[in-house]
């Protein structure tokens, strides 16, 4: 019974998580700056899609739409997600996968801002962003996993690597909360600067394009041939009671997790501030996340990643219930650091747990997989808290969010004795990682 449920026993025993290429420094550098380089360019241009809640806000939309819409594109992403996951596992390469969605990325985000037109009464965004969503959600499990895997195999620092991303994130962020409100006070529309930030979001995408196409694509352990999807064996990934109960936690955690995020800009909008300002909010949080990341390396030698991922939890919660208690926007920048702390610490955690319970041939499927389980909660959360916040009102509807953050975590915790105790499933061990590390 132990054994079925929990397959991959190789990769929880605490043995060193690196490959034959360690010892090539010249090899190790050269494989570092390149994922450094696909990381820092990945949320350069992430940064700059986060504008599309300020966007509709500005347009008129109220957040029932708001929450619809997100439900549409959770939706389109729980699909699309697994489904360019698996298909790089089968054909065994993420970088040919990432390639395609970049591209079809930078043609069908770059058109929102020109497609807000009606026909028989309903926006043709409704058909527009979650086509773009199709192609773009994906592509930032595929980073994370070759970046994981690529680190582990290299004996790279993760988490200084993964820095890279949130120094960028930081920087285009402060940047543009102080460029886009200054554009939109002097626009005659009031929120060109807004509409602007779609354009330059297709633009920075050829900055990762770049970083995709001369990055060697060396992860794949098991060879080059392709996989058919009897070898790929999928049902691997549901035997593995610790994969599952980690699924479980993401799907709760993320119904109020995506609606903290998705309606913030409503909660700015009752504490009198302008929108446009979230730059300021997202690019403290990533400046706050490069501490833990840096520390990450040497925190997952001593304890458990699934630690790690608990205590991201408890910030999650507390920065959810502070949020409904928020008067001004200062409170909000103070907040917002919670946030950072604990994307910090699941960023760090999350996708190396994943890859370390994942057997070898489904890694990127894991890792999609677990990013569509946060679509389908995304699904339930912006479906119905749209509805909810204009009954109840934002800070109700954040101060609720935070009980069922505290409920998960409850659940989450309970699930490693149950598993140890009951099912008799020896818990996920630490799994060493690093150059010079001993077994």
């Amino acid at each position: 019974m132990a054994a079925s449920l929990n397959e991959k026993p190789a990769e929880q025993v605490g043995v060193t998580e690196v490959g034959a290429d360690v010892n090539d420094k010249k090899t190790r550098g050269r494989m570092s700056f390149g994922f450094s380089a696909l990381n820092g360019s990945y949320w350069f241009a992430t940064c700059f899609s986060m504008y599309l809640s300020a966007f509709l806000v500005s347009n008129g939309w109220h957040s029932a739409q708001v929450g619809i819409l997100n439900s549409i594109n959770n939706l389109v992403g729980a699909f699309s997600t697994p489904f360019w996951g698996a298909w790089s596992d089968k054909i065994r390469s993420v970088k040919k996968i990432l390639i395609v969605l970049i591209i079809t990325s930078v043609l069908t985000f770059g058109l929102v801002p020109v497609m807000d037109w009606k026909i028989a009464g309903v926006s043709l965004l409704f058909i527009v962003i979650p086509i773009a969503t199709f192609f773009m959600r994906p592509m930032g499990s595929l980073v994370d996993n070759w970046m994981v895997r690529g680190c582990n195999k290299f004996g790279l620092h993760f988490g200084a690597i993964r820095c890279t991303g949130s120094i960028t994130f930081g920087i285009v962020g402060l940047a543009l909360g102080y460029l886009v409100p200054k554009i939109n006070e002097h626009s005659p529309s009031g929120n060109l600067g807004t509409r602007l930030t779609f354009p330059f979001y297709s633009l920075a995408l050829m900055l990762l394009l770049i970083s995709v196409i001369t990055l060697k694509e060396s992860t794949f352990e098991t060879g080059k041939k392709k996989q058919t999807l009897k070898e790929m064996q999928f049902g691997k990934l549901f035997k593995n009671y610790y994969y599952v109960t980690y699924l479980i936690y993401a799907i709760i955690i993320q119904v109020p997790l995506a609606c903290v995020n998705s309606f913030f800009a409503f909660l700015l909008e009752e504490i009198g501030v302008d929108v446009a300002m979230i730059g300021y909010v997202q690019g403290t949080k990533a400046f706050i996340e490069i501490p833990m990341l840096l520390l990450m390396d040497r925190i997952r030698n001593k304890c458990p990643l699934y630690y790690l991922l608990i205590a991201s939890g408890f910030l999650y919660m507390f920065e959810a219930f502070s949020y409904s208690v928020a008067t001004a926007f200062i409170h909000i920048m103070f907040i917002c650091l919670l946030q950072g702390l604990a994307g910090g610490l699941h960023i760090a955690a999350g996708s190396n747990y994943v890859n370390q319970l994942a057997p070898s041939n489904l890694k990127a499927t894991a890792q999609t997989l677990n990013g569509s389980m946060v679509s389908f909660a995304g699904i339930l959360g912006n479906a119905i808290g749209g509805v909810v916040i204009e009954y109840i009102g934002i800070r109700v509807f954040y101060r609720a969010s935070s009980y069922v953050l505290l409920c998960a975590l409850i659940l989450y915790m309970l699930s490693f004795p149950f598993g140890e105790k009951v099912l008799k499933i020896p818990r996920p061990k630490i799994v060493k990682h690093g150059v010079n590390i001993k077994k």
